[in-house]
């Protein structure tokens, strides 16, 4: 009998980015599903790098700090997910250190062994289908500027195949697109030689840059295919849902993760592999000139498309909500409930987790010096705990707890095993981490765009509570310099009106609130200074001041209020005015007896 706890004891990790993307999803699946089929836990540890997302976009480079290496058997490595060069070597570098085995999913520069789909043969496939099916003579082809690495490497496989029927392809013959409405205007003017010689067929990177073409086409008078064929790649349903369906090349996406696993395997049991292709196939419609079926429910797209612009309207609205929510937040237990409310809103969502560094929201050292604050931990000094404030699992949701920070999840919430986990950095800052981690029932991935929305405010969130923390420090700190007496440390003139006012304001209607104000002045205070010096006269200041702090009882408040002059308020149930007044005069008998001068510190009252 097979030991499922034992099984599932081996976890294996996947750094990939953009998953929501439709390429990422089915890798994703591909990989979480093979992983069970051999025993691993799949960590996916996801960014969203190269998008503008405010403080989410600085954070993501925390993702290095995330995975606990020693716990995992393998990596792999989708690296070419990832539009931030700089994010993906120091992933590269982190993963190269940690010594495990990786296999890497990339179409270019692969520096592990590597699962690559084959970008080029198909590429030829479609060019010789254009010549020997279709007549062609003058083929174009239209690049990418984002995505030039492949989009050269693709070019360079058509004109190849060309060269084998004694075509070529020149430079009046392709265009480099930076896919912007009046680019796609300036690239069919180019093929077309502004229509003095229209090609045969064009050949576009993406199904992307082939369906812009054919509505600019279109909008120009042109008919496609009649007036020259267009093909794509990427089999997306916006091309295949077109009237004429668009012949483009489908990539098995899906199966490139289950090899990327079955490879991933081989080396952790020792098998050296070498690097792998998986082909796609070319899927002919009709924008090239074949028949195609007439039988494609295109209103059933129309009604997908409906829905997901509903959709999309909901999460603009709902971001707007939460945004507004968050925004006065000073406390991110206050915010726990709304937090929760829309976690729960993610489709087939089963497990959702907000952790955080213990050491998230304290002060820096330089602010805690600033400010003279009592807070008593900083930022900066490190923390191995960290604090679970929002764990949801299977719809109940579990109690905070602090856990180490040797695993994503404490263990009670990873028992588990076959569910894999998604995990999204949110915070990072000198030192401190946060991050979501979230489950999917039957390890069906639902990570929809919208979901980005969600994270950027939760993000901004956390950093607008930090900011506030280290903002009403400052201001606390400026007041204490606009309310106090530097010389004396006691209340300014200022000081002791605002809590005079505000003392009699609180106690209006509390009768034995009432309260009694002492004067305390300094005698001989103009004598001292002018045969003693202004220093001498600071110094009988600051000892009756210290005078009155000890004499005082809780609660009192005490100011200078003008030179030598102090303003005492008792509540007359605190204390009596005698009693505090014999405290005064006797602090100072005993200070001149013990410390005597050349002059007497003394006070009237």
């Amino acid at each position: 009998m097979m030991n499922w706890g034992i099984m599932f004891s081996k976890k294996i990790a996947l750094f990939i980015s953009h998953i929501y993307g439709e390429y990422q999803k089915n890798l994703t699946q591909g990989i979480i599903d093979k992983a069970l089929e051999h025993g691993y836990q799949t960590q996916v540890f996801t960014t969203n790098d190269g998008e503008s997302l405010g403080d989410l976009s600085n954070i993501e480079e925390c993702i290095l700090r995330l995975p606990v290496y020693e716990n995992l058997s393998g990596v792999i490595f989708a690296s070419g997910t990832y539009a931030s060069r700089d994010l993906r070597d120091k992933i590269s570098g982190a993963i190269k250190k940690s010594g495990l085995p990786v296999i890497e999913v990339n179409d270019t520069d692969p520096f592990f062994p590597n699962v690559t789909m084959d970008n080029s043969t198909m590429f030829s496939v479609i060019t010789e289908h254009f010549v020997s099916m279709h007549g062609a003579k003058r083929i174009c082809y239209l690049g990418c500027k984002s995505e030039s690495d492949i989009s050269e490497l693709r070019l360079g496989i058509i004109k190849e195949t060309l060269s084998h029927h004694g075509l070529s392809l020149d430079d009046n013959d392709y265009y480099v697109c930076d896919e912007t409405p009046d680019d796609f205007d300036r690239a069919l003017d180019h093929l077309t030689q502004k229509g003095t010689n229209i090609p045969d067929a064009i050949i576009c990177y993406n199904d992307r840059l082939a369906y812009e073409l054919i509505i600019t086409a279109e909008n120009k008078g042109y008919k496609i295919p009649e007036d020259f064929g267009v093909s794509g790649c990427d089999n997306l349903p916006a091309g295949q849902n077109m009237i004429p369906a668009l012949t483009t090349i489908s990539y098995p996406v899906y199966d490139l993760g289950r090899i990327a696993v079955s490879n991933l395997h081989s080396l952790i049991r020792g098998r050296e592999r070498s690097n792998t292709s998986v082909f796609a196939k070319v899927i002919y419609g009709g924008s090239c000139g074949c028949s195609y079926p007439s039988d494609r429910r295109v209103h059933m797209y129309t009604h997908t498309l409906l829905h997901q612009i509903s959709d999309l309207e909901k999460s603009i609205m709902m971001s707007s909500t939460i945004a507004s929510a968050f925004g006065p937040a000073s406390d991110l237990e206050d915010m726990l409930d709304l937090i929760e409310e829309y976690a729960r809103e993610i489709e087939n969502c089963n497990g959702f987790y907000l952790a955080l560094s213990d050491s998230w929201c304290n002060l820096s050292d330089k602010i805690l010096t600033l400010t003279a604050s009592t807070d008593s931990i900083s930022y900066e000094k490190s923390s191995d705990t960290l604090t679970m404030y929002l764990a949801l699992q299977n719809g109940k949701r579990l109690p905070s707890c602090t856990f180490k920070n040797n695993t994503l999840l404490p263990d009670f919430l990873m028992s588990d095993k076959e569910n894999a986990i998604i995990v999204s950095p949110i915070y990072n800052h000198a030192g401190s981490i946060g991050y979501i981690v979230m489950t999917f029932e039957n390890n069906r991935i639902k990570y929809p765009f919208k979901l980005i929305q969600y994270l950027v405010n939760l993000s901004q969130l956390l950093n607008n509570i930090r900011n506030r923390k280290k903002s009403d420090a400052m201001a606390t700190h400026l007041e204490e310099l606009y309310m106090k007496d530097e010389l004396t440390g006691l209340y300014s003139s200022a000081g002791f009106e605002y809590y005079k006012n505000k003392n009699s304001s609180d106690s209006i209607d509390d009768s034995d609130a009432a309260n009694i104000l002492m004067i305390v002045n300094t005698e001989d205070l103009d004598s001292i200074n002018k045969d003693h010096g202004q220093e001498a006269g600071n110094f009988a200041i600051s000892v009756i001041s210290q005078a009155i702090r000890n004499s005082i009882p809780e609660g009192a408040i005490a100011g200078r209020v003008n030179k030598g002059t102090f303003h005492i308020l008792l509540n007359k149930n605190a204390a009596s005015t005698d009693e505090v007044k014999k405290k005064i005069l006797t602090y100072l008998d005993n200070y001149n007896r013990l410390n005597p001068k050349e002059y007497k510190i003394s006070a009237r009252i």
